[in-house]
């Protein structure tokens, strides 16, 4: 047996650091790239048949008989403490640590080829075959646990006539790990080095060129730059001159140093797509998906995102390439375990990292939302010009506030484009019920409501997305006219009381929404019956309401209608206020006291419960001296007590008319409402 090459290792060894540990073929070539780094070569050329074998040829410095036994053959070789920090030509700083990067070819294949040849000297090589030493490590014996390689018999002939460099083949590959497209095996070696800039620099400069039969691995080979839709650059980070970028909008993020530690800095870039299904490569199983960080050039971190307390919906969007050098430091513990996916969690190093990632994707995100709703409302407009024209209609106070409940909705993660559609349809609508309802003001912050805020808002006023608009406006003033008519012919109190109550945004634009339980010329009596289920035999029992409903806040609304001719005095409608609440604060009471929950609602100096509250609509109000008409402040004042108030007739009529003088005005403005929700159904 020729003893003149010595490996000497355990085949646990060979299995947890080899065949088990490395699960792809872009994994293993990346390791003997990485040595190819550090033994300064310029190019490697990798030629891969994965029906036959595999080759890594490098134009490295080589290495002499010596020290292919005592580096490439010694498990666990520290090439940082024995060699130095950096390669000795282009001071390179080395990228391998561990010395076991060379096992990783068993997990391709069953037999291995190694010829190197220093700087115009001898070649030297041998071959191992796995299975020859899996039976030597096998060997009881721990003497005979030694395995000794084949020597090449011509290893210059093997290695060709150049004049130094080291060259790898692999061959009886296993056929379920190289089982990867030429195509991926590009994208992926691509992807885990950033070195690829270095290519067009002059040889004796430091270049540095990887070759996948005969053809050099490029940025573009990497498919992710030109599938973003932004990208964000960390620190001061760039991406050589020419490389193609399909970003719409680029930004930067400059604050990326590490707190309490000014030199650890973070670089790179991160890039989001336009759905999530574009991270995903053809034919790979690997997809953008994967965020690698890098130190020293090359990978000490797969799967970037699988390590952060991160679920915003960007998370489903984002990729990139990080750089941390600070992880992989000289002086300081190895953190990388050992295939190079993932980091030592507990490290002080690796702590101050994640946290520091989570903050630069959270600042992504939040400008990624804007962006994406800028470029989401533009194609709105593009596609449903409907809806442009809309809000160009509107007045111009109005507009700032349509905008931004449009571009609020546009900001919305993870809609399809049928219910983002849909949204903006119920959002118009919405805007046009709060507009007539005077309540704009509540838009005033849309653009930083939560999701559920806003969909509160646009299913508490969209109800309207059906109809025709201009319809509606018309139908209104059509009844408001008839109020008019009722009021100027005096009709009975009851004609107009039912008149009203058929038509309650005559009152209050918001009892449309919130009424409930409405009944009308019912007594105390039977509205305990009926609604409470309780026996009151109270003084004003039998006395009968015009209109009584509960509103959208809980309270007890007592409606009284006084004929529009008539002229009553403060003290009658004093004396009626506080008897009809007084006595539906005793019915309240007394259905507390059944409940067994005693009375929860506060009630005022006067004992008026807070769930009750009376409205008399009058012409006008007299005084009691004097029988003038009291100002309405003065009017009000007296009722305070009872949690009541006066609505006068001509106010009602005059608010109204105001709520839809617009459409009086320019009625075609709001029939462009209308268009443009029909518009939104024709792209549904």
């Amino acid at each position: 047996m020729n003893d003149k090459y010595t490996l000497t290792v355990d085949i646990a060894t060979v299995d947890s650091l080899g065949r088990n540990l490395y699960s792809n073929a872009a994994a293993v070539l990346s390791e003997f790239v990485a040595n190819a780094w550090d033994a300064d070569a310029t190019r490697v050329e990798i030629q891969f048949d994965p029906n036959n074998s595999i080759s890594i040829l490098d134009n490295g410095c080589g290495m002499t008989d010596g020290e292919l036994n005592s580096r490439f053959l010694t498990v666990g070789y520290r090439k940082r403490v024995v060699e130095g920090m950096a390669s000795p030509r282009f001071k390179r700083p080395y990228m391998g640590r561990k010395g076991i990067g060379k096992l990783s070819a068993f997990s391709l294949a069953d037999k291995m080829v190694v010829s190197s040849r220093k700087q115009d000297g001898p070649s030297h090589g041998f071959t191992i075959d796995a299975k020859e030493m899996e039976k030597s490590i096998r060997n009881t014996d721990p003497a005979g646990r030694e395995y000794h390689p084949e020597p090449l018999a011509d290893a210059a002939a093997e290695f060709g006539d150049r004049a130094n460099g080291t060259k790898i083949v692999l061959s009886d590959l296993r056929v379920k790990r190289v089982s990867i497209t030429e195509r991926a095996l590009r994208r992926r070696l691509a992807r885990r080095f950033d070195v690829l800039g270095l290519a067009n620099l002059p040889e004796d400069q430091g270049r540095f060129v990887i070759e996948i039969n005969g053809e050099p691995v490029t940025y573009e080979d990497r498919g992710d730059l030109q599938k973003l839709q932004y990208i964000w650059y960390l620190g001061d980070y760039e991406l050589p001159d020419g490389v193609q970028v399909s970003a719409e909008a680029e930004n930067r993020i400059k604050d990326t140093s590490i707190p309490g530690h000014d030199d650890w800095r973070i670089s790179g870039w991160i890039g989001s797509v336009a759905k999530p299904a574009d991270r995903v490569f053809e034919a790979d199983d690997e997809s953008m998906k994967n965020i690698i960080v890098l130190a020293r050039k090359r990978p000490i971190q797969e799967g970037l995102l699988d390590h952060l307390d991160f679920d915003k919906h960007f998370a489903s969007y984002v990729t990139g390439q990080i750089q941390a050098d600070f992880l992989d430091q000289d002086d300081q513990e190895d953190i990388a375990t050992s295939d190079r996916q993932r980091l030592v969690e507990d490290d002080e190093r690796v702590r101050a990292f994640n946290a520091k990632m989570k903050d630069i994707f959270n600042a992504a995100s939040d400008k990624w939302s804007e962006l994406r709703s800028d470029t989401t409302t533009k194609a709105l407009y593009e596609s449903v010009p409907e809806v442009r024209e809309w809000i160009t209609s509107l007045p111009s106070d109005r507009r700032r506030p349509a905008q931004k409940m449009i571009s609020r909705i546009s900001s919305i993660d993870g809609l399809n484009d049928d219910d983002r559609n849909s949204l903006y349809q119920s959002s118009i609508a919405a805007f046009y019920k709060l507009q007539q309802n005077d309540e704009i003001d509540k838009l005033k912050d849309v653009d930083t409501m939560s999701e559920a805020q806003l969909f509160t808002i646009l299913s508490s006023y969209a109800r309207f997305e059906e109809l025709e608009y201009g319809q509606i406006i018309r139908t209104r003033l059509s009844v408001i006219g008839k109020l008019e008519y009722l009021l100027d012919h005096n009709e009975l109190e009851n004609r107009t009381r039912d008149f009203i109550a058929e038509n309650p945004w005559l009152l209050d634009p918001s009892w449309e929404r919130a009424t409930e339980d409405l009944v009308k010329e019912q007594s105390f009596k039977r509205i305990a019956k009926e609604q409470f289920n309780l026996d009151f035999s109270d003084d004003a029992a039998d006395d009968r309401l015009d209109i009584k409903y509960l509103d959208g806040g809980g309270r007890q609304v007592i409606v009284e209608f006084k004929r529009y001719g008539r002229k009553v005095k403060i003290s009658e409608l004093t004396l009626q206020i506080e008897k009809y609440a007084r006595a539906m604060t005793r019915l309240l009471q007394q259905a507390d006291a059944r409940a067994g929950s005693g009375s929860h609602a506060y009630t005022n100096d006067s004992g008026i419960d807070a769930r009750v509250n009376v409205i008399i609509i009058v012409k006008h109000v007299y005084s009691d001296i004097k029988d003038e008409i009291m100002p309405v402040k003065a009017a009000n004042d007296r009722v305070r007590i009872f949690n009541a108030r006066f609505l006068y007739f001509s106010d009602m009529v005059e608010k109204s008319k105001e709520r839809y003088q617009e459409f009086t005005e320019n009625p075609a403005q709001n029939d462009l409402a209308a268009k443009a929700i029909h518009a939104l159904d024709k792209i549904s």
